[in-house]
């Protein structure tokens, strides 16, 4: 139940902050309370400010500059940045990007 208890306190956080902040838990000690807060903050930070879900629905490849491949349902034909995220190579079999935190990922058609 305390389990539950320190998520249920997190979501809330994460939704409503500042109701959170001035608030004491039924559930959680102080330090607990305060724990589940700072930890709602890093994720909503990291949550709101970059969407990391890529999918790659598609691949249609001539050659390394002729190229259309599908991200999340919409099409891209050059490499370079767009939006939160870069398309560093294509290949007949995989697209691998760059997140505009730095992390790269090898994504394939699933």
């Amino acid at each position: 139940m305390r389990r539950i208890s320190k998520i249920i306190i997190a979501i809330n956080a994460m939704s409503n902050v500042a109701f959170c902040e001035t608030q004491e838990s039924f559930f959680m000690s102080d330090s607990d309370s305060k724990k589940a807060i700072l930890l709602a903050k890093q994720y909503g930070k990291s949550d709101s400010s970059e969407d990391t879900n890529f999918k790659l629905s598609g691949i249609f490849f001539i050659d390394e500059t002729n190229w259309t491949i599908w991200i999340n349902g919409a099409p891209y034909s050059e490499a370079g940045q767009h939006g939160n995220f870069s398309i560093d190579e294509v290949s007949e079999n995989e697209v691998i990007i760059t997140t505009s935190s730095g992390e790269t990922f090898a994504l394939s058609v699933e």
